[in-house]
């Protein structure tokens, strides 16, 4: 008899469809890999070198794309399911990285990131409730997970491969991971509580799979229950019953008004800590710290600092639960960027800090440890977890809207603060943000570790 303890297929799950994750990370690290190419004088743009007015929007035009992708691709998959939402993600993919050889000029650049961006955005909405749609309660935050190991992983192989290869080039080879992804996330099944809505036996043929049942095996009482309670949950919407139509009353309900406030917390964790906006400016980070690192080796150390620290969210996220980190990432970046702030402070003063230039380097290396391990990578699966069900693909779509739109504001902002307030000001202000945050996630975050849905709903 098959056992309800085979994690196999929901693994091979979680692996193939952050495939595409994979490649929108590229997406993300492919202006810092590539900006020494795009602003030499010998590249091939009809419009010359790019100025940094021009690189800053070819950086920033993967935001609204996503922006718009998480709202497009969120309402796909509620009318054609998420397993075929996400392989059609795949395209916009696709095109991106077949025109980056061809641009002859930044438009060509920043509508290939836009497009590539709503794919992005696909992969922050969809993934994550595919994932807690299928995933056993005990592995449903490791496979969370894999969304930002993916995406820091993808980072990595792109600022490697430009260091070494011009990035017409690395576009060429970059075609490989979608299509990659295609051929293996093909044979998944649709998730079992979004076949549940239209078809019980469908569910349970699903349910089979990633629980490593075979269709002739007799099912335990474990996988009964489960399967009941999905079915209970997610009533067929061929019967004509009307109590799968959403209404305001669901979003209005005390749990799913907690819910939305603690995501929104969670989602505000993730910008105004300041670790994105810092990660996009890593080079420039380097540089005002006086390092002698090669800014294209910067962006690689900076990349294996992401895969190092997501991959510890990765194993400790069932052992230390949710919380802990989340507490751990945000007073770790607090604790971080206080340190920066305070060496540039005292730095501009005229005060000889000579002893501790490796500060800032030490600093920032924390901050984007500390981020990867919390608020940059569990933020997405407790989201979806503490989310109704029934409410859940319209708010996480919401989150994941007012997560890129302020992703383009920060991104956006990060220049003119370091030149208003100075990079100690900017630095101290996310510290503070950082600060309150610790305290709200100390406060009205619940621990999920181990929890089913339905007691994650109870104890909200």
């Amino acid at each position: 008899m098959g056992s309800i303890g085979d994690v196999k297929h929901q693994y091979l799950a979680g692996f193939s469809a952050n495939i595409l994750s994979i490649s929108y990370g590229c997406v993300y690290g492919w202006t810092s890999a590539s900006f020494v190419y795009l602003q030499d004088k010998s590249n091939h743009f009809d419009t010359g070198p790019l100025t940094k007015e021009q690189l800053g929007w070819v950086t920033a035009a993967i935001f609204p794309g996503s922006l718009l992708g998480a709202i497009f691709f969120g309402w796909l998959a509620d009318k054609i399911g998420r397993r075929r939402c996400l392989l059609f993600a795949a395209y916009p993919m696709l095109v991106h990285w077949f025109i980056i050889p061809f641009a002859r000029n930044p438009f060509h650049l920043t509508v290939a990131r836009f497009l590539a961006g709503s794919a992005g955005g696909c992969c922050f909405t969809v993934i994550p409730i595919y994932i807690t749609e299928l995933a056993q309660d005990r592995l449903r935050s490791t496979l969370g997970t894999f969304l930002s190991l993916s995406l820091a992983i993808g980072m990595l192989i792109i600022n490697t491969l430009g260091y070494f290869f011009h990035y017409k080039t690395v576009a060429w080879i970059m075609l490989v991971i979608p299509l990659v992804f295609v051929a293996l996330f093909f044979f998944n099944p649709e998730s079992p509580q979004y076949l549940a809505q239209h078809s019980t036996e469908k569910a349970e043929r699903s349910l089979r799979y990633y629980r490593g049942i075979s269709k002739n095996e007799d099912v335990n009482e474990e996988f009964q229950q489960e399967l009941s309670k999905l079915c209970k949950s997610e009533q067929p919407i061929k019967e004509g019953t009307t109590q799968n139509q959403l209404s305001w009353k669901d979003f209005t309900h005390p749990k799913a008004r907690k819910a939305y406030f603690i995501g929104l917390g969670l989602i505000l964790a993730n910008q105004l800590s300041g670790c994105l906006a810092m990660l996009n400016y890593s080079t420039l980070i380097f540089k005002e710290a006086g390092s002698n690192i090669s800014p294209m080796l910067s962006t690689v150390i900076v990349s294996i600092l992401q895969v190092t620290g997501t991959y510890s969210s990765t194993l400790f996220v069932e052992r230390a639960g949710r919380k802990t980190l989340l507490l751990f990432s945000t007073s770790g970046i607090c604790l971080g960027e206080s340190a920066m702030a305070s060496y540039y402070s005292l730095t501009s003063q005229g005060y000889d800090t000579i002893k501790f230039n490796w500060l800032p380097i030490a600093s920032f290396s924390l901050i984007l440890f500390a981020g990867t391990c919390g608020v940059l990578t569990i933020a997405f699966p407790v989201i979806a977890e503490i989310t109704p069900p029934k409410i859940r693909s319209v708010v996480v779509r919401v989150q994941m809207t007012t997560m890129f739109l302020l992703a383009t504001i920060m991104v956006k902002l990060f220049p003119f603060l370091s030149e208003s307030l100075g990079i100690a000001g900017t630095l101290f202000m996310y510290a503070g943000f950082s600060f309150l945050l610790t305290l709200f996630i100390a406060i009205f975050v619940p621990e999920t570790k181990g929890k089913t849905i339905e007691a994650i709903q109870d104890s909200l």
